[in-house]
Order: structure tokens, then sequence, then C-alpha cells
């Protein structure tokens, strides 16, 4: 009567993520993992996980690099997608940037298509599809295209999906109980961003995200994502964690 889809983000972006994801998939709880192509440890990423045929692993589309210091660009050749990228190469910090100055439909579908071939060359089944930073919220049109391209992949379209875990982030087993204790029944998203705090991770900052506050924060995360007995758990308050691949699309779709 109740499920949670649980999601973890950014995949490849950093050591950091790779080492906290790896542990929190062993430890049962998480059961989709979003890839970022552009990352810098991606073939990293493959070794540790790609072998996991319990894990649903979804296609994390990246079009922005939102830190000061950690910066990625596109898959495909630079001069192939001139408008993804600003004057030193690398992907717009803010998807709002689109706003004003809407990049190329066409190289963004290229620039898909190379990022969802590398993952699927490193070794990594891709079952569904969802965005970082949602830059299609900021270029009207953009959705329909992407939702286009999706189906043309078969592959599972995460917007469909977006019923919210209630609060946030629980941070031990008692706050987790007392909210799945009032989970009213259906089908709710849960998602993360696990990583260990390392100074890798407090160089993710800019202007509107302290890097020491995020490291602490996603730290935080893996910790209560890490523990056991979260399955156990669920299971007690009738719950069932799921993947994407056994999830009901929401909203009639």
């Amino acid at each position: 009567m109740r499920s949670i889809i649980t999601r973890a983000d950014d995949l490849a972006s950093s050591r950091s993520a790779n080492e906290a994801i790896a542990k929190v998939v062993d430890a049962g709880f998480i059961r989709n993992v979003s890839i970022m192509a552009p990352g810098p440890y991606l073939e990293e990423a493959a070794k540790l996980l790609s072998h996991r045929e319990d894990i649903c692993f979804g296609f994390h589309m990246t079009l922005n690099a939102e830190w000061d210091q950690m910066r990625w660009g596109p898959v495909t050749a630079k001069e192939q997608v001139p408008s993804l990228i600003d004057r030193e190469g690398f992907f717009h910090q803010d998807p709002s940037w689109f706003v004003q100055h809407p990049p190329s439909v066409d190289e963004i579908i290229k620039e898909c298509e190379a990022q969802l071939n590398r993952l699927m060359r490193v070794g990594f089944t891709i079952t569904y599809a969802d965005s970082h930073m949602l830059p299609e919220r900021f270029m009207p049109g953009l959705q329909a295209e992407l939702d286009r391209w999706i189906v043309a992949k078969g592959l599972i379209n995460h917007r469909y999906f977006y019923k919210m875990f209630p609060g946030d982030m629980p941070e031990d087993h008692e706050q987790f109980e007392r909210v799945l204790a009032k989970l009213q029944d259906g089908q709710y998203f849960l998602l993360s961003h696990p990583s260990l705090y390392s100074a890798e991770m407090r160089l993710c900052g800019n202007a509107q995200v302290d890097g020491e506050e995020l490291a602490r924060g996603r730290a935080k995360e893996t910790a209560f994502l890490a523990q056991e007995g979260l399955i156990r758990i669920s299971e007690h308050y009738d719950c069932r964690v799921i993947r994407y691949d056994e999830a009901v699309p929401l909203n009639g779709v």
C-alpha cells in the first residue's frame, strides 16, 4: 500500500560521491542511481557499481555545472555544441541563464545522445532518464523535445514519479519511523545526494551555496542512508522500497 522510490544523484561527479553512493547502495535502501556522464570519475564509478543488477541506473542529463571550482563540460566536442558552453568551454552554472540565452535544441539532443552513449560504453545499463538542475524549466519547448527523445530511447521518464517523501532527509531510525507511521497510502519519491565529507566536496560551492555546509549536509545524508535496518523498518510499516522499473507512473500518464 506504500512504496518509496529511493534515488541517489550525481554518481561520477566526484570521488567522494562515488564512494558514498557505493556505500549506501551496499546498505540496501537506495535502489536507483543517477549518473553524470560528463563527470570526471565516470570510469571509476563504472568499476564500483555497473555490475550491480539490483540497482536501477539512470541517465542524469547534465547541461549545467553549478560550482565555482569543480566544473564540467560537454561529452560532445565543444565546437559541435557552442550554445551549451561558456567562454572557458564549461557548461553554464545556472540553468536560468537559458531564459535569456536559449541554447540550440538540436545541440541539446546531440549532447544527450553522447552522454547516454558514454554511460553505456563504460558498462551501465540505463533504465530511466532525469535531469541535473532541471534546465527544461527555463526553456519553452525543451520538455516536449526531451519527452520525445526519452520515449525514442525506451527509457522511463523521471517526471511522472514526483510525489515527494514528506519532510527533510531523516537523520536516525526514530525520525524515520515517525515519518513512516504517518505516511498515507501511495507511492513516494526520496531524493538524495550522498557524498563523503572531504576537501573535494568543500570545493563544491558558489555564491549561493557554502561548500563547507554542503559537504557536511551531504555527509549527513550518507550517514543516514548507510545505516543498517532501514529496509526492516520500512517493511515493519508496510512500506516497500522500489526501483523506477517497479514503480507506477503518476498523474494518469
